[in-house]
């Protein structure tokens, strides 16, 4: 499968996601999902303005790999982000696609995906807090309850064994989301 019939193929499975699941209202979320919205966009638009520009840089400079000097973006992220998404790209380039993180995990189930010759995957989501995190997080910040804790997912990939996720720790007290830990726990692939 070339660039873009893999490109086709993914955009197609898109429209037929948002019109069984269309994105939100932004007036329709809830508080927490609204700092969520917040929080996902910004992490957005600090990756797009800087970690992107590296990212490319690093695949012109390994030309041994055959990157495309053009890759499409894959953005997966949560309703949250992809309200926020929407309202930073009103017009989103054409390089760019996005979609919920899951939406994008079952659509790789049934599709082959390349060794990131010509895309790039990026992801930022709020997930349920894993029990090894939620010790850990508890023992870090005992004032802190434990349903008060949420993890904030942001990474990408890039190439084979080139890419970065960090958990970030955060706590919602009801009214306001507060960062407890940056990079509470890190993978690097």
């Amino acid at each position: 499968m070339n660039k873009q019939e893999w490109t086709d193929d993914l955009k197609r499975y898109i429209q037929m996601q948002r019109r069984a699941n269309p994105v939100p209202e932004r007036d329709n979320l809830s508080e927490e999902d609204e700092w969520h919205c917040r929080i996902i966009g910004g992490d957005f638009m600090g990756w797009d303005q800087s970690r992107l520009r590296d990212i490319l840089g690093e695949r012109k400079a390994l030309r041994v790999m055959k990157f495309d000097p053009k890759p499409l973006i894959v953005f997966t992220t949560s309703n949250p982000g992809l309200v926020a998404i929407q309202e930073i790209l009103s017009k989103p380039p054409v390089n760019l696609v996005y979609l919920l993180h899951d939406e994008y995990v079952r659509w790789k189930k049934t599709h082959t995906v390349d060794l990131f010759t010509f895309h790039i995957h990026h992801w930022s989501y709020f997930r349920p807090i894993s029990n090894e995190l939620l010790e850990r997080a508890s023992a870090a910040f005992p004032d802190v309850h434990n349903e008060e804790f949420r993890i904030h997912t942001s990474g990408d990939i890039w190439g084979e064994q080139c890419g970065i996720e960090s958990d970030h720790l955060w706590n919602w007290e009801g009214e306001q989301m507060n960062l407890l830990e940056e990079g509470f726990s890190q993978i690097i692939f």
